[in-house]
């Protein structure tokens, strides 16, 4: 055997060796058990013990595996989920006993990280596409106009100001942003500022009231008058409580030495 002959063979040896294989096995078992975990807890889902089969797997994925980047990424994302709910659940612990409402969460949204694993970024990004800082305007687009503006929000003590969004009410946006149900968002400057358990949450349709097909009675009676309506009766200011901090229209307490 000729040398040119010697060293085209050790080339297809070589390439052969790291041809990129088929879809792996591994990977498609850690995704599901991803997506039933978080469909069911949320962000508590990185503290569930499940996870941890979940990595296990991830780390079984063949490096020549197609879907190689994609197991490299969500293991970036379970890593900054459990970052995340260490972080909120200290934070719990340390003003529980002043709390007068939710703390704000750090969510990571299955849909983002699959859409990501689709495109095979290879690496875990640092902005969390749904969390603070994205761009509302972005995130309109990727989803069709699924978050709508709602009533404007004064943060006390901050002095932050913004546009509260919610969830459009249809099947599509619960199904692109389903971690968004239920979420009231603050965004601020175009960007989301936080995202927090909503505390006016839209009112579900009524249904139809059936027709009076009889009682010609009915209509014989005097309509009552409608209610008198406020003089101001402008859109309701959206306030948000820091917790442990003074409440809006509260009276101070008296200084040391005055009389009560």
């Amino acid at each position: 055997m000729s040398r040119r002959a010697a060293l085209c063979l050790v080339s297809l040896a070589f390439a052969a060796c790291h041809r990129t294989t088929g879809p792996d096995e591994n990977y498609q078992r850690a995704a599901a058990l991803y997506q039933q975990l978080y469909a069911t807890q949320l962000d508590d889902a990185y503290g569930d013990p499940r996870m941890d089969e979940v990595v296990a797997l991830l780390r079984k994925v063949d490096g020549r595996s197609v879907d190689a980047g994609a197991a490299k990424t969500m293991l970036g994302a379970i890593e900054h989920g459990r970052e995340a709910l260490a972080k909120e659940r200290a934070e719990r612990e340390k003003l529980s006993s002043a709390a007068t409402a939710p703390a704000a969460r750090v969510s990571i949204d299955p849909q983002a990280v699959l859409a990501a694993n689709a495109e095979d970024a290879g690496t875990p990004t640092e902005q969390d596409p749904y969390g603070p800082g994205a761009s509302i305007a972005e995130l309109n687009t990727q989803t069709g106009g699924c978050l709508v503006d709602n009533e404007p929000f004064n943060e006390q003590v901050t002095g932050k100001t913004g546009t509260v969004y919610r969830l459009a009410p249809s099947e599509a946006c619960r199904n692109k942003l389903p971690g968004m149900a239920g979420q009231a968002v603050l965004v601020s400057e175009g960007k989301i500022y936080r995202r927090i358990p909503d505390p006016r949450p839209p009112e579900p349709p009524r249904p139809a009231a059936a027709p009076d097909a009889g009682a010609p009675a009915a209509a014989a009676r005097p309509r009552a008058a409608p209610p008198a309506q406020s003089q101001d009766a402008g859109e309701p200011e959206y306030r948000i409580v820091i917790p442990g901090a003074p409440q809006p229209g509260a009276t101070p307490p008296p200084a040391e030495g005055q009389p009560q």
